[in-house]
């Protein structure tokens, strides 16, 4: 028991909400855009837009705050270029895939060009300080769990919060009926194009937030890939929750402490390196069959009818036996 208790301590409690973050903030944004009735597969692109730009922001001597400002008009202008595929009728997948592509390659590039190397960036700068909360702190193991941590940690599960109460007012209610009946929507005279590139814009800046966390508030250091797939695990966690706003906070917080876990099992285990670095691609691999099976289930539920197994094939014209 002890040993278990020792295992599942406060600091891994605190690594897991600190892992948490980017996540949380990815899920928003994908959650955002899903209810608007757009798919966006672009997080993990926006969120290292928002990792590079924030900490040249804060490199090139702007404050933290600048830093976390600039890396959001970033992301809002990648989420900007998004909203404008969506309007001249581009597919999405196929846009959101080649955004994922350039931002990793660009920020290579400019990392090559801008510092003359492409391995690790680490320019002398100050990340964001720890809040500690004076009432709460003095709390045994509660203190651990909840104070301690930078403003974009206690930032994301505010904007958690604000956004499911954003949706009992009208432009929360007008984004769901988007999302339902796009058409039903356009002909109550709601402004469907506009609403969805603009939660398009604010969904790039949202995840690149979640990526400036990890170079602002947490590292101080750009290397390539450094998101290193936490935008895919924000989408997955995003279905998981349905893209419903009230779910999204425990789902990301199974994704977080699922890779607290890893870490400190690689730290407390002999298990090979490799094999912890899987568990958390694992969970994310077991949570999208859940969501597939939950899927399933729920259009059996409501009776939608499934395609015949000869559907797709074409019918054979009936041949012509006159004069035979």
């Amino acid at each position: 028991m002890d040993a278990i208790l020792n295992f599942f301590s406060s600091e891994m409690l605190h690594s897991g909400i600190r892992l948490t973050t980017p996540i949380l903030l990815g899920a928003i944004a994908s959650a955002l855009s899903s209810r608007a009735g757009v798919l966006n597969l672009a997080i993990e692109a926006k969120m290292l837009v928002g990792a590079f730009v924030g900490l040249l922001a804060l490199d090139a001597g702007g404050s933290t705050f600048t830093a976390i400002l600039a890396a959001f008009l970033a992301g809002a202008i990648t989420g900007g270029l998004m909203a404008g595929a969506h309007r001249l009728g581009v597919d999405l997948i196929v846009f959101a895939i080649g955004l994922n592509m350039l931002a990793l390659e660009l920020s290579v590039y400019l990392m090559r060009v801008l510092f003359g190397g492409t391995g690790v960036w680490t320019p002398e700068v100050d990340t964001l300080d720890d809040i500690h909360i004076p009432f709460i702190e003095s709390i045994p193991f509660l203190g651990d769990l909840l104070s301690g941590y930078n403003v974009l940690v206690y930032l994301a599960f505010a904007a958690a919060i604000a956004f499911t109460l954003f949706f009992r007012y009208r432009p929360g209610r007008h984004l769901l009926a988007i999302g339902e009946a796009p058409g039903a929507a356009a002909a109550a005279g709601i402004a469907v194009p506009r609403y969805q590139a603009t939660s398009l814009i604010v969904a790039g800046g949202v995840a690149a937030v979640g990526g400036a966390f990890l170079t602002v508030g947490e590292l101080g250091l750009f290397t390539r890939g450094m998101t290193d797939g936490a935008g895919w695990i924000a989408v997955t966690a995003a279905l998981l929750a349905m893209n419903r706003p009230g779910f999204l906070i425990p789902a990301s917080l199974l994704f977080g402490f699922s890779d607290a876990f890893a870490i400190r099992l690689q730290s407390t285990t002999d298990l090979p390196q490799v094999v912890v670095q899987l568990l958390p691609f694992l969970a994310t691999l077991v949570v999208l069959g859940i969501v597939g099976y939950r899927a399933t289930r729920a259009a059996a539920l409501l009776g939608m009818p499934k395609r015949p197994r000869g559907a797709a094939k074409r019918p054979q014209p009936a041949t012509s036996t006159a004069g035979s």
